[in-house]
């Protein structure tokens, strides 16, 4: 049974030579024509024959090379060839079902797939042609029918893909696919059969490129060559130092353009900030290019770093999403029609932000996708994992919704001067989480929006006017003349001061009687929108209202009880006399301001007070 094992083999051969005679002798392969697959047969048949076929211009190639003098470039003749070789090599890895291997191995999956089944084949053998399920009578007869078929002495199947491009072909199934490097260390110390491709695999992993290596490889020395952990001594020594380069590049980037964009303006700064994860995107792709085709890595090391840097280059590019939403909203801002400090321009970062950061999640679940994971699955999983966070961050997310109320009620904007709750103080910044303000002892306030904006919020600085209301309390000695000559007094400072607007019309009325007072209630808006300026005014008023108590002969109450323990002068009633006539002077002319002030005498005053008064 061993002995007539390679009798198979060797009839097959020499059919495949006929085939591989043909081509070699200078029939030109048409490029688009793919390999036959119709049948385990026909599969198995381009299989090796293409590999066959590529191995030999492969070899070729290498002859012309070695001839040719020069160190770095091949000449002409070895190009051609090696390119041959390499649509022959192609051909053959069509015959592997790739569909379940992410879109980023698939190249390195499939050389080296075809070189470990070749591998294979050329130790284990195949049993003879008309053995094998296919020929121009196999679709008459039952065997079409079947679906899979087994490569005798192996666990590696063949089946008839059902759906798809593929739909139809007879390919290597993926399950056979992913054991191919298991069962090759299993026969690797086998020997080959006669017509076999002798060392096709150990060249391939030793040697940088793909199927045909650089020329520089012919002068590496001897002892670059051993091989340690399925990768040689140079191999392993270049992968260091391009990884020392990928590290040291990014940091060096990174740190440069953030020194940089401190000195600059917003803008310019944000535009600055976007080349570190363009770099690192870029970077991880010229990587992956040197790790896969100049060193050459393969097996499952080879798997690894291209799935790492391929994940690094997505979130590079999610990254750099994210830094160029921040650039187009200061671009945006600069606009004249949008304040920096607005509420408008804290809206646009707002929004910009949301956008960016959805916008970079799905770069990272395309990236992944690539990786090979579903992205079906990928949103269920993150559907999950959303609801969990959700339900976590509740607070969280109730203070971004909270941050848009803000945005869209627009009862507050960056630098206007409000009261909520028992504070006051200046807005600093509103952002998607909270909003700072500056209160009045000059510390800053860190509130959750979610608790602001539900707060009643007085905007101080869109107000077009101060309310001054101030209650005065007069003693119960004050005669009803002595208080009419106040009131009517007090009403003309108001009615005369420049910075009390007319509109509403200010007035000073008498109030109550109260505890232990004759209560004044005095009302009047003040022109200005600015605190310090408010009660500037509101202290010049106040000091004028003292002097018209003083001058009328009355004074103010005290909010306590006064025993008179000897006799005073009590108030002074050459004073009051005074007031009284001026008030009889007043009904006598017609001119008695009550209940209101007559026109006349509005008229009269205004303009009387000098503000602000004269030292």
């Amino acid at each position: 049974m061993n002995a007539a094992r390679p009798v198979p083999l060797v009839t097959a051969s020499l059919v495949f030579l006929l085939l591989l005679s043909g081509i070699a002798a200078g029939s030109a392969p048409d490029p688009l024509t793919p390999a036959d697959r119709s049948s385990p047969r026909d599969t198995l048949t381009s299989f090796i024959t293409h590999m066959n076929t590529g191995h030999h211009y492969l070899q070729q190639a290498r002859m012309i090379s070695r001839g040719a003098p020069g160190f770095f470039v091949h000449p002409p003749e070895a190009v051609e060839k090696g390119d041959l070789a390499r649509y022959h090599f192609e051909r053959a890895m069509q015959c592997l079902d790739l569909s379940e291997v992410p879109y980023v191995l698939r190249d390195d999956v499939a050389r080296e797939g075809a070189l470990l089944l070749k591998e294979i084949l050329d130790r284990i053998g195949l049993p003879p042609l008309g053995t094998i399920p296919g020929g121009k009578d196999w679709i008459n007869t039952g065997d079409s029918r079947i679906t899979r078929w087994n490569i005798p002495r192996t666990e590696l199947q063949l089946y008839r893909v059902e759906s798809g491009e593929a739909e139809g072909k007879w390919l290597l199934s993926p399950s056979s696919l992913a054991r191919l490097q298991d069962d090759y260390r299993r026969i690797e110390h086998m020997p080959y059969l006669p017509g076999a491709m002798e060392g096709a695999y150990h060249d391939y992993i030793i040697t940088p490129g793909r199927f045909f290596p650089p020329k520089w490889t012919e002068i590496l020395p001897g002892w670059a060559a051993a091989e340690i952990h399925e990768q040689t001594l140079w191999q392993w020594i270049t992968l260091a130092l391009v990884l020392l380069v990928f590290i040291a590049l990014n940091i060096g980037i990174w740190r440069l353009f953030g020194k940089i964009s401190r000195n600059m303006s917003l803008f310019a700064g944000n535009i600055l900030r976007i080349l570190p994860p363009v770099a690192l995107s870029l970077t991880s792709t010229q990587t992956i290019l040197l790790v896969d085709d100049t060193i050459n890595i393969t097996g499952r090391l080879c798997i690894f770093l291209i799935q790492f840097f391929s994940a690094v280059r997505w979130f590079g590019w999610a990254w750099c999403a994210i830094r160029v939403g921040e650039a187009i909203a200061e671009l945006i801002i600069l606009s004249p029609r949008v304040e920096p400090e607005s509420i408008d321009a804290s809206l646009v970062r707002t929004v910009s932000r949301l956008i960016c950061i959805t916008a970079a999640s799905w770069i990272l679940l395309y990236g992944l996708s690539r990786l090979g994971l579903s992205v079906f699955h990928l949103l269920t999983g993150l559907g999950v994992v959303g609801l969990a966070i959700s339900l976590a961050a509740k607070p969280t997310v109730e203070n971004i919704i909270g941050g848009l109320t803000l945005f869209a009620d627009r009862s507050v904007k960056v630098g206007e001067y409000c009261r909520f709750g028992n504070t006051a103080g200046t807005v600093l910044h509103i952002g998607l989480r909270s909003t700072k303000i500056e209160a009045l002892d000059r510390t800053v306030i860190s509130i959750p929006n979610a608790e602001f904006s539900q707060m009643q919020i007085v905007n101080v600085t869109r107000r077009n006017g101060s309310l001054m209301q101030k209650t005065l309390s007069l003693r119960y000695e004050t005669t009803g003349d002595q208080l009419r000559w106040i009131l009517a007094s007090v009403r003309d400072v108001l009615h005369a001061h420049p910075k009390v607007a007319a509109d509403p019309v200010p007035f000073a009325r008498f109030e109550s009687y109260g505890a232990s007072s004759l209560d004044i209630l005095v009302f009047a808006y003040i022109r200005t929108k600015k605190w310090a300026e408010f009660l500037a005014v509101q202290e010049d008023i106040l000091f004028r209202i003292g002097e018209i108590v003083e001058k009328s002969g009355s004074g103010f109450a005290f909010p306590s009880t006064t025993a008179y323990i000897a006799r005073d002068g009590g108030l002074d009633g050459e004073k009051a006399a005074l007031a009284a006539e001026e008030v009889r002077q007043w009904r006598e002319s017609g001119q008695y301001p009550f209940p209101d002030t007559p026109g006349e005498r509005i008229a009269a005053a205004r303009g009387t007070v000098e503000y602000p008064p004269k030292s």
